[in-house]
């Protein structure tokens, strides 16, 4: 028995001995957090005829910066961003060298911007050799869907939507030839191609230069070919604003132009085309139609526009909303994933796919662009001050339906 006890007061002393011991409590760290620095890029054209969308665009980012900032310091984070700008000037080499610029100087991993499709693809190369995510708001071409590289195209979808959406509105009108004057550009040639092949009748396409100084010749051979195609046919303008109200000086003395039905795209659907009453009277007199988004709003969509108003004195122009909604997935995209551009590639779909915009719900296709698409459809209103909505697009049943 004595034996058993001597046992067992050993084998107490020894599982008493291997007790874990609690740690000895830590002194609270009082040091303030260090500060941390993200830098967001901004590439957009900001002189040319697209400036004036550039310009918008980055007041749009400098906003969505400074309510990021704001929310961050009264969270106590550490993180803070400034951005770094540069001028694409509305070319793909220069948007290429802009995004260079940004990068080298500020060390900015993740750009918004470009705006146009052409200039995304020209700073293409330089963003995937370099790990550097290029968030644009507004390029849509066709050609910019490309599976796995570094740019992602957010907000606003694809062209092969608006092609779809106008092939089906042609058809619907009894055209059987269509003329089309486009832009010579990746967004210009990719939404005809797209129209051409979902198009049952004849097409013709007829291009011109980017910057256009004068789009005399272009309208001719538009005339030209709008006379040899015969009845049931229409134009198709795929221009930019300016270049669209140039075709429209010219084809007030046309006889061609003036007696056949137009479509242009979301550019021309604007109240600045009207502002000149003999353009109005000739858009009215030719069934104008055109695609653009449809009208619609969520709760984040009027605050923004009151503190864009606010901030600037004004309302936002055209789809300055989409590089506010760009600028605040690239940052959300950041802060998950550090200012890291491979680390940010990698977030940024999972990000964008959870984020509800001032206009749309963001969500990514299997090549970064925006894959949730309602369009209206729209022409000039009775007192043609405006366009009015007659129609949409759905883009997950790709139907056009007409109110």
């Amino acid at each position: 028995m004595r034996k058993v006890l001597l046992f067992s007061f050993v084998l107490l002393f020894a599982l008493a001995a291997c007790q874990v011991q609690p740690p000895a409590p830590q002194a609270a760290d009082t040091s303030a957090p260090t500060n941390t620095n993200y830098v967001l890029g901004v590439v957009q054209p900001f002189t040319g005829s697209l400036g004036a969308f550039g310009t918008d665009f980055q007041r749009g980012i400098e906003l969505a910066v400074e309510q990021m900032n704001a929310e961050l310091a009264a969270a106590g984070s550490p993180i803070q961003f400034t951005t770094a700008s540069a001028d694409s000037e509305n070319t793909p080499d220069g948007a290429a060298k802009a995004v260079q610029t940004v990068v080298q100087t500020s060390g900015a991993q993740v750009i918004v911007g470009p705006l146009t499709t052409g200039e995304v693809l020209g700073a293409k190369q330089f963003a995937d050799d370099n790990n550097i995510v290029l968030v644009a708001p507004a390029s849509s071409g066709p050609a910019g869907g490309i599976p796995d590289d570094y740019i992602f195209r957010v907000m606003y979808p694809p062209d092969t939507f608006a092609g779809q959406a106008f092939s089906q509105i042609a058809t619907a009108r009894g055209y059987e030839n269509v003329v089309i004057l486009h832009i010579d550009d990746p967004f210009g040639n990719g939404l005809a191609s797209v129209f051409e092949s979902n198009f049952g009748g004849n097409v013709v396409s007829v291009g011109y230069a980017p910057e256009p100084t004068d789009l005399s010749g272009e309208v001719t051979k538009v005339s030209s070919e709008i006379a040899a195609a015969g009845d049931n046919t229409a134009f198709f303008c795929i221009c930019f604003l300016g270049d669209g109200q140039k075709v429209l000086q010219l084809a007030l003395t046309d006889p061609n132009l003036t007696a056949v039905d137009w479509m242009g795209v979301e550019n021309l659907a604007s109240p600045d085309i009207l502002a000149d009453p003999a353009h109005a009277d000739l858009l009215t007199a030719a069934n104008f139609v055109s695609v653009s988004f449809a009208e619609s709003s969520t709760p984040n969509t009027q605050p923004f526009i009151d503190d864009f108003t606010a901030k600037y004195g004004q309302e936002p122009g055209p789809f300055t909303n989409y590089a506010y909604d760009a600028a605040n997935v690239a940052m959300l995209s950041m802060l998950a994933a550090g200012n890291n551009g491979q680390a940010v590639k990698s977030m940024l779909p999972f990000i964008a796919n959870h984020y509800i915009g001032t206009a749309v719900q963001t969500y990514l296709d299997a090549n970064g662009d925006q894959a949730v698409v309602n369009y209206g459809v729209y022409t000039v209103n009775a007192d043609k001050s405006g366009f009015e909505q007659v129609g949409s697009y759905d883009g997950s049943s790709g139907q056009v339906t007409f109110d």
